[in-house]
């Protein structure tokens, strides 16, 4: 059985800059691409899970993240396996409004996963820099990890602890969560 690594996108991958609108706006992490490549290569299958309620604002489309996320994959080595992401907001329109299952901190995307790519959970991780990418994992076998590279850390762990969540480790960015992972298994 592949063992799945599952990672949040802006503030793990990229930085966190608000909506990432078009290809030139990305700027990869420094260490993301050799994280993700120490990854590959002890035997994990890496899949990008994001919220991207920019296409629910009209700020950017479908076809917009597509370029976007081409650019990622180029960056990143051509090794994560699929790139899910949420275009949905409550309060969003263009066909994109309203809830949804799919929408961090429900495990919508996580599910898509596993129908799509036919992941499990067992064995495999989340690595996030929000409380509402970790929360997607609770009550599933999955391995917690938060990241400190992008949104406010105070405010995230008292999400966390507000939601009852401890995260199995905390490590200041994704080279960091890798070799934690990459040393517990």
């Amino acid at each position: 059985m592949t063992r799945t690594v599952f990672l949040d996108r802006d503030g793990t991958l990229n930085r966190e800059q608000g909506f990432v609108t078009k290809p030139q706006e990305l700027e990869v992490l420094p260490g993301a691409a050799d994280a993700v490549r120490r990854l590959h290569d002890a035997g994990f299958r890496i899949v990008v899970v994001t919220n991207q309620s920019g296409i629910a604002r009209g700020l950017y489309t479908e076809s917009d993240l597509a370029a976007i996320h081409d650019v990622l994959h180029e960056r990143l080595l051509r090794l994560p396996t699929a790139y899910l992401h949420c275009p949905h907001h409550p309060e969003g329109s263009f066909g994109y409004g309203g809830a949804c299952v799919c929408r961090k901190p429900a495990a919508g995307l996580l599910f898509q996963a596993k129908e799509l790519l036919g992941v499990a959970f067992e064995g495999g991780a989340l690595v996030g820099d929000s409380a509402r990418d970790l929360l997607m994992a609770r009550g599933l076998p999955l391995r917690t990890i938060h990241v400190r590279s992008g949104k406010p850390v105070q405010h995230e762990r008292a999400v966390l602890a507000h939601e009852g969540l401890t995260v199995d480790h905390e490590a200041a960015d994704l080279a960091g969560a890798v070799d934690w992972l990459l040393a517990s298994r």
